[in-house]
């Protein structure tokens, strides 16, 4: 008996010690600003940190179709509202849900925005599984994402309280004002038919939206025009799915003309990402319908946001539309 109680009590000593060292490692190699010198990854997609606490609107997350398609720059300029893209590169949704925790972490989004190409990255099974535990422990636990940093962190920076110094004046738009047109077939041709979702990307989303609106945040699924990755019949997926959860889907790869779009100007690459142009006219025809939906405030005339002001003019310098 009392070797049994001895074994409990040692499972039980290693299993708190094991957590000390997870939680005191994760403090001590996270970070401590959102520079590409301060160790971060994606200083741009990180961005938020460095907005006063509370001050964005809205939040947009996704993959490369959301950092080159979305303009927070010309949703304050047309509306007022306050919004910022945390878009990676080939992002999947168990990523984009770690993102999500980071940006609950010091912002308060009446709306969250994701795109929805990433419910259709591929990867091999093992690679995607490794994403999705990586993705949710490393949203609470940065020694997980973090881990290599014990090689370049410095004995002075491991107990730093975290300082965000790097500003984004385009609020994480990739700005690109080159023209590469898309003069195919139209791919986006009606038919019954539809995409798979894996159950693994249906598990991370579930969680995504579940967390939205357990803080009252509006959640939107969002697909911005891109002909190399998209098609009618992830559309018709997604449209189900959306409607499975209860959330609005928006694809605007569907009835272009509603907003003007036109693949010979609007693309920097032939189709597959949206230039300065091209995103200036879906986030106007975005903002229109979120002016609509939501109970979302003006923010222009407020002085608190005047740096919003300063930053709209150094995008314009750089956006030539």
């Amino acid at each position: 008996m009392k070797s049994g109680l001895k074994k409990l009590i040692r499972v039980f000593g290693f299993t708190a010690l094991l957590i000390a060292l997870v939680i005191s490692s994760s403090y001590m190699l996270a970070p401590k600003d959102n520079t590409k010198e301060g160790g971060i990854v994606n200083p741009s997609a990180n961005g938020f940190f460095s907005e006063p606490k509370g001050t964005i609107d809205i939040s947009v997350i996704g993959n490369s179709d959301a950092y080159s398609g979305f303009s927070p720059m010309e949703l304050w300029n047309g509306y007022g509202y306050t919004a910022y893209v945390s878009g990676e590169g080939s992002q999947t949704v168990a990523q984009a849900y770690s993102m999500l925790s980071k940006v609950l972490k010091v912002q308060t989004p009446k709306v969250v925005i994701l795109e929805t190409d990433g419910f259709f990255t591929k990867s091999k099974v093992v690679e995607n599984a490794a994403k999705i535990v990586n993705a949710s422990l490393g949203s609470s636990f940065s020694v997980f994402q973090y881990h290599d940093r014990w090689k370049k962190v410095k004995i002075g920076e491991l107990f730093k309280k975290p300082h965000y110094t790097g500003h984004c004046a385009p609020k994480g738009q990739w700005l690109s004002n080159d023209v590469k047109g898309y003069n195919g077939k139209e791919y986006m041709k009606k038919t019954d038919k539809s995409a798979e979702i894996p159950l693994g990307t249906k598990h991370s989303a579930e969680a995504f939206v579940k967390t939205c609106r357990d803080k009252n945040i509006g959640v939107l699924f969002l697909e911005l025009p891109s002909q190399s990755s998209w098609n009618y019949k992830k559309h018709n997926a997604v449209k189900k799915y959306a409607d499975e959860l209860g959330v609005t889907f928006i694809d605007m790869n569907i009835d272009r003309e509603r907003f003007d779009f036109n693949w010979k100007t609007d693309t920097r690459d032939g189709g597959n990402h949206l230039n300065s142009k091209g995103a200036r006219k879906c986030t106007l025809f975005l903002g229109k319908y979120l002016e609509e939906k939501y109970n979302l405030t003006d923010h222009r005339k407020d002085k608190k946001y005047s740096r919003w002001n300063e930053d709209f003019k150094d995008y314009s310098k750089n956006a030539k539309i």
